[in-house]
């Protein structure tokens, strides 16, 4: 079946994903949906230097260390922006991007630039 990995956006964890995750698994495939560091559960482990950028290297090293190809990536709101980088990085592992309700940047803009 897909291996699907579900990032979540700001102020949010990986348990807004459980309803489709649940659904997903229910179907027969393969769900991640990790707390990005410095979130929900995970906001004792905030510092600076936590970005979108930060954030997606999370992401390839949990396509990496679970050895997961032909993945899709979902994300919503700023997990958008940190599965097209993701994505960028790990561009053979990743079969397709889903951006639901996300931001998603254009060439050559920057997070604060939006």
């Amino acid at each position: 079946m897909t291996n699907f990995v579900l990032v979540h956006g700001s102020y949010q964890g990986g348990w807004i994903w459980q309803r489709v995750a649940s659904r997903l698994r229910a179907a027969g495939h393969t769900v991640y949906a990790p707390t990005l560091e410095g979130c929900a559960e995970r906001r004792h482990e905030l510092r600076p230097g936590i970005d979108t950028t930060t954030h997606a290297t999370e992401i390839a090293e949990l396509l990496f260390f679970e050895d997961l190809r032909n993945v899709v990536l979902v994300g919503t709101s700023s997990g958008g922006m940190v599965v097209c980088r993701a994505a960028e990085q790990m561009r053979d592992r990743v079969a397709r991007l889903v951006l639901v309700d996300a931001l998603a940047l254009f060439n050559g803009e920057r997070t604060r630039d939006i």
